[in-house]
């Protein structure tokens, strides 16, 4: 039943892109347990006054049935009106979580709206100012494998201010992110090939400028044609002859030993160790080779990992 219900809803509302604000024809409503028992109380007090004729009674239970409606309206109006502004992921290692910052324009605080989801670890409602509308939440999803990951249909609720209605909209966001595969292995650092001969050409010609090229990210400020770049020029990076010493080659077809998963998960691990150390390297993909250092060349290099084999290549 649940399950029909959400797909006739995604149907009736169709996609959601941000900015978004919640309708209120989406937005649905049903007594909490509190207030099934509140309208039960009004119900026992509505037959006593009648049973015996008291108009205080009679009264009290009218102003409290009265009350129940002003508190289903102001619980409604709550979500409905709302906003989503930003929603935003960073990648994650599988087994880790995948992190998803969710920001919301909202009179309720941020403790208040409750998320719930397939595969959703926790929420922490980050502080927010007094004095602004915005609410921040932070959802951990469970990354189980690797590959392109895309956000579950989430359940956002509220039963502020009285917590006698239940108000709640399913948000269907089209919201992705990579997980890699989980480094990990034992296999030593493949060394690269001819490093003897590399490193001492990298000492004798350390001051042999090669010429210049395009700037790149990762690339040492400390390599920078600031001279050039002050008169004018576009960014350019000084080249050495001694930066053409051999570096690590991360090979998938030489690694032997395991299933493909085990084999990306060694790979994965050697990527991250060699840019913890700052090294270069090279990774070798069947029908494809990446070769650089620095933080961005982990993360193609990470991403190429997580999505081998998955989808073709654009």
């Amino acid at each position: 039943m649940n399950q029909r219900m959400l797909r006739w809803a995604l149907r009736r509302q169709g996609p959601d892109a941000l900015p978004l604000r919640l309708a209120p024809r989406r937005i649905y409503i049903l007594p909490t347990r509190a207030g099934w028992t509140f309208a039960l109380l009004i119900a026992a007090m509505f037959i006593a006054g009648m049973n015996y004729g008291n108009g205080l009674a009679l009264l009290l239970a009218f102003w409290l049935a009265g009350f129940a409606l002003v508190a289903m309206i102001r619980t409604q109006r709550s979500l409905a009106g709302a906003q989503l502004l930003r929603a935003a992921t960073s990648p994650a290692f599988a087994g880790d979580c995948v992190l998803v910052s969710l920001e919301i324009q909202s009179p309720l605080a941020a403790e208040d709206l409750q998320v719930t989801a397939q595969d959703l670890d926790g929420v922490e409602p980050a502080p927010s100012s007094s004095h602004t509308d915005l609410r921040l939440l932070q959802l951990r999803f469970h990354a189980r494998k690797r590959g392109r990951w895309r956000a579950p249909v989430m359940h956002l609720q509220t039963s502020a201010p009285f917590g006698l209605f239940r108000t709640w909209t399913w948000l269907a966001l089209d919201v992705s992110s990579v997980v890699y595969p989980r480094p990990q292995g034992e296999r030593r650092v493949p060394e690269a090939p001819g490093s003897d001969g590399g490193s001492k050409r990298l000492a004798g010609s350390l001051d042999e400028l090669a010429g210049l090229r395009s700037w790149r990210e990762g690339d040492s400020p400390r390599q920078v044609a600031w001279k050039a770049y002050a008169r004018g020029a576009p960014l350019l990076v000084r080249e050495y002859q001694g930066h053409t010493a051999a570096t690590p080659q991360f090979d998938y077809s030489l690694l032997k030993d395991g299933d493909r998963e085990a084999r990306l998960s060694q790979l994965s691990r050697w990527v991250v160790d060699a840019a913890a150390q700052n090294q270069s390297w090279t990774l070798r993909l069947p029908g494809d080779a990446l070769h650089g250092h620095g933080p961005e060349h982990r993360r193609r290099c990470l991403e190429k990992l997580a999505l081998f084999d998955m989808e073709p290549a654009p």
